[in-house]
């Protein structure tokens, strides 16, 4: 590779380029971005790989491959009747004037078809819901603590990073 000094012109051309981009680089906080990111990307890399955090992903991963598994056409015939019905009775007007709703019309709503299979669905959602939160209340209630002593321990890294640079800079 040859030399390159400071009178070639072309050097002189790519110094002032790259002087103006720093230039508006620090007029609007991109540089003060990047050197946020600089200091944090260690550790974040390092929480990135953190088994934790990856069992997190494969958990997704296999709530996604639930969600395949089921019918999509059933689910997306489901949804779009759900969508149509909604526009037709959700109108404006209606919602302007909602009914009242005590003790005797929900009663009598009782006796609707429609209602009785809608307030099915609703209780065994409510069902697969509580039993779900059931057996990952207390796996999610220990993740949480961990997560916030990890975090709690980047920041004390990090405030030690500081101090750190603090008395570089002074001395």
């Amino acid at each position: 590779m040859e030399e390159i000094t400071l009178q070639d012109p072309k050097a002189q051309e790519a110094l002032e380029r790259a002087l103006r981009l720093l230039i508006r680089m620090n007029e609007t906080g991109t540089l003060t971005f990047l050197e946020d990111v600089t200091e944090l990307l260690p550790d974040s890399l390092s929480y990135l790989m953190d088994p934790r955090l990856l069992k997190i992903g494969a958990n997704l991963a296999y709530l996604l491959h639930v969600v395949e598994l089921l019918e999509p056409t059933l689910i997306t015939v489901m949804m779009s009747r759900l969508v149509e019905e909604l526009n037709r009775e959700l109108t404006p007007e209606r919602m302007k004037e909602l009914p009242r709703v005590g003790p005797v019309s929900l009663l009598k709503a009782m006796g609707d078809p429609d209602v009785q299979r809608g307030l099915g669905i609703l209780l065994l959602f409510l069902r697969v819901l509580g039993r779900a939160f059931d057996r990952s209340s207390q796996e999610l209630l220990g993740l949480m603590e961990q997560t916030e002593k990890t975090l709690a321990e980047l920041r004390r890294q990090r405030a030690e990073m500081e101090r750190q640079a603090l008395s570089v800079q002074a001395s």
